[in-house]
């Protein structure tokens, strides 16, 4: 039987969800579905059990600096090692090891003993597995689908991460009012399983399969390819900017406590407004996924999402900020996957993991510092304040990228790279 990624090349544009006809990527698409919502499970447990034990904003942020420097220092490590072995048996190790961090963060929690320092010790130990399994995610996605179908691919991987929003912090909410933390721990540790099953039951293979030659000549490579392509370097810039100083998880636990003072079930809702605002945003990219110039639309959503989330940090009243929030989260969905798609067409695929691994640094690296700006900065100026420049400059960071690297709006999905780069070799 003819191989379904190799025949059908010419995939229909016209439909998102027709990438799922690839089996492999089915296979990832579910199983990491299952897993994120687990996963927003637990980070909205977390920061609203570090909160209620803690009751500091400072302290609460903390936790963020524990997420934020092994991927800061790790993430160019875990890319080099997803372009040197098979990504897909580096998941299926890291993905076992989370999910053991995951049902132990959860005993501790039953037990009814557990303390600040144990939640930062096992944040910091997840955050260095996860500095190895998030290159290696990011980069296996081109070797499931043929290029031509990377864009509905990479519009599908949006609806997944963001569109898990719109459950994963509902069904904390509800564990948290219920069970208590330690339900939304275990369930996503269980979630864990979805993957692993998923990556048994795959049969493509990436590149890397154990490649000889110098580990630091290979890093050094993927640093200077992100340094030689602007258009890459600007789509990390605006990604770090909007990782700081967006709007964390631990800012709208700060807004459901102490501003709009509707608890563990309103932080739930604001999780799920986003999140459900991450499902609408998918649905225009459903629309707008098979226009190549992914360039030209970048800018609308940077804006309404700059500016919705400024002024999120000005409401007062529930309703209103449930809105914001949504609007907030279908702008970041379109904003985040055109970015994403931009990075990953200009990225050969035996670069790939490396590319990933700065990215991941700019994203997920930077993205938990954030709440470190959160602690820093609400005691000093207010959580409203905060989050209205937070808005404002993520904006203006954004706008004046666009502008210093114009080639970032006259991007086309038909640009080819040079032929030396796509098939680029370390010596």
């Amino acid at each position: 039987m003819t191989d379904p990624l190799q025949s059908r090349d010419t995939a229909r544009r016209g439909n998102l969800f027709d990438v799922l006809r690839y089996r492999d990527f089915r296979l990832y698409w579910i199983g990491y579905f299952i897993s994120h919502i687990g996963d927003s499970m637990q980070q909205t447990a977390v920061t609203w059990l570090l909160y209620e034990i803690t009751n500091s904003p400072l302290k609460l942020g903390l936790n963020g600096a524990f997420r934020a420097v092994p991927m800061i220092v790790l993430g160019l490590f875990g890319g080099t090692l997803a372009d040197r072995f098979d990504r897909r048996r580096v998941l299926l190790v890291t993905q076992t090891i989370l999910m053991v961090l995951a049902l132990l963060l959860g005993l501790l929690d039953q037990k009814g003993h557990i303390q600040p320092w144990h939640i930062y010790g096992l944040t910091l130990v997840t955050a260095i597995i996860r500095s190895l399994d998030s290159p290696a995610r990011q980069a296996l996605v081109p070797s499931l689908v043929p290029r031509s179908a990377l864009p509905n691919a990479i519009a599908l991987n949006s609806l997944l991460w963001k569109g898990t929003l719109l459950l994963g912090p509902s069904f904390a909410g509800i564990a948290i009012s219920t069970i208590g933390t330690e339900g939304a721990f275990y369930a996503n540790g269980l979630s864990f399983l979805s993957v692993v099953i998923a990556l048994f039951l795959m049969k493509t293979s990436s590149s890397g399969k154990g490649r000889a030659g110098s580990f630091f000549k290979d890093l050094k490579l993927g640093l200077s390819y992100v340094r030689a392509q602007k258009i890459v370097l600007a789509i990390m810039l605006m990604e770090a900017f909007s990782s700081v100083f967006g709007l964390d998880s631990a800012m709208l636990t700060i807004f459901a406590q102490d501003i709009l003072k509707v608890g563990a079930t309103g932080l739930g809702f604001l999780q799920s407004a986003r999140g459900l605002g991450a499902i609408v945003g998918s649905g225009l990219l459903v629309a707008i996924v098979n226009t190549r110039s992914q360039g030209k639309i970048l800018l609308t959503p940077t804006v309404v999402y700059g500016l919705s989330f400024a002024l999120f940090g000005l409401s007062r009243y529930f309703p209103l900020s449930l809105l914001l929030i949504f609007i907030a989260g279908g702008a970041d969905t379109v904003w985040g996957a055109t970015r994403s798609t931009i990075l990953q067409i200009n990225t050969p695929d035996n670069l790939q993991g490396r590319v990933m691994g700065v990215f991941g640094l700019s994203s997920r690296g930077l993205s938990p510092l954030g709440q470190v700006e959160t602690g820093l900065v609400v005691p000093d100026i207010g959580a409203r304040e905060a989050t209205f420049f937070g808005g404002l400059l993520v904006l203006s960071a954004s706008l004046l990228t666009v502008w210093r690297v114009p080639a970032v709006y006259r991007f086309h999905s038909r640009t080819q790279l040079p032929a030396d780069i796509r098939t680029a070799e370390p010596e």
